[in-house]
């Protein structure tokens, strides 16, 4: 009877292929089924010699080599041993500064930027990136933008009103390779593209110049208004023609602001001068947007109108306008000589 059940057990082994250790039903697609929740499989271990001396490995032989500080898990693929995977103490790398520059306007191209970072000075490889959107600046209901995984994203109106998050999950060549996702501070909200112009300004008058400003209108209520300011600037001219050149500059962060319902208007009070020609431009994040002149037109020399040429308003101030006179916008566009009174900061009378 013995003997009987050993040349079963035997053949059932042969006519199965198959054998389970810590299970009584081994998956049908193992030759080698084991379970276990209190150990793993333990392959033969060896440094490299040992590893030298098998004679004749087979292809698929696996080892574990212990040699020294180097450690790996090994597989001879017929020719040679190769690394299958090679624990390390290797710390992975990590992604620091990470921001992003651009305005926050529908249609504009945010830039994310960071430093990578190794301290076994392992090299870049390619990271990931991901742009995120949230309800305000602090993340809430925060998730990724679809598709947006390049080092730049162009703003749709789908992200308008939102918050906007760049990430950077930073990968080393070698060593340990993936760090830890690391996103920048978020910045909003985005906003329509505003549309920003020269709305009035006031040069001459009789007696001794007063009140001189320049007032830039820009589209939106005060909280549709771009987030950075000083990305808009208006420069003076001097059209003289020994000249042509910018003789003030400021950015709108240091106008006055005024709102109401449908534009904000910004004021700057500086003393101009009284033309025969002298010009101002305004340029915003895109460039220039304009290039106005009285008393002529010429061709700026410098700065943010160089090399274009001046379109003059087709008005001019005198010592016969009073100090509350100004040159403003019409709603048509064009310009139009009150020489009694301005609407600085406010919409203009025509």
């Amino acid at each position: 009877m013995r003997w009987w059940f050993l040349f079963y057990f035997i053949g059932t082994l042969a006519i199965n292929a198959q054998v389970g250790i810590g299970t009584s039903t081994p998956d049908q697609s193992a030759i080698l089924d084991i379970t276990s929740t209190k150990g793993g499989l333990l392959i033969p271990r060896m440094d490299a010699s040992q590893r030298d001396n098998i004679i004749n490995p087979a292809t698929g032989l696996m080892i574990y080599l212990i040699d020294g500080t180097d450690q790996c898990l090994q597989v001879y693929n017929g020719t040679a041993w190769e690394d299958i995977y090679c624990p390390t103490t290797n710390t992975v790398p990590r992604a620091v500064n990470v921001n992003f520059t651009g305005v926050l306007n529908e249609s504009s191209t945010l830039t994310g930027d960071y430093d990578f970072e190794d301290d076994e000075f392992d090299s870049e490889d390619t990271s990931q990136f991901q742009w995120f959107i949230a309800d305000d600046n602090i993340g809430t209901n925060s998730s990724p933008i679809v598709g947006a995984t390049s080092l730049n994203y162009t703003l749709t109106n789908n992200e308008l009103t939102k918050y906007i998050s760049f990430g950077v999950t930073p990968i080393a060549r070698t060593g340990a390779l993936n760090g830890i996702e690391v996103l920048s501070a978020w910045k909003g909200a985005v906003i329509t593209t505003p549309v920003s112009r020269i709305n009035e300004f006031h040069y001459e008058n009789v007696g001794i110049d007063v009140n001189e400003f320049v007032e830039i209108r820009i589209s939106g209520d005060v909280t549709s208004q771009p987030s950075d300011l000083s990305q808009y600037t208006v420069t003076l001219y001097n059209g003289s023609a020994t000249e042509r050149t910018g003789y003030e500059t400021e950015t709108l962060d240091n106008f006055t602001q005024t709102c109401d319902g449908s534009y904000c208007y910004y004021t700057w009070d500086v003393v101009l001068q009284n033309g025969a020609p002298d010009g101002i431009a305004l340029s915003d994040p895109s460039g220039l947007v304009e290039f106005i002149s009285y008393g002529g037109t010429f061709t700026a020399a410098n700065g943010i109108a160089n090399g274009v040429l001046s379109i003059d308003v087709g008005v001019q101030e005198s010592n016969s306008t009073t100090i509350n006179g100004s040159i403003e916008r019409t709603i048509s566009g064009g310009w139009n000589l009150d020489n009694n009174n301005n609407s600085k900061g406010l919409v203009n009378s025509i």
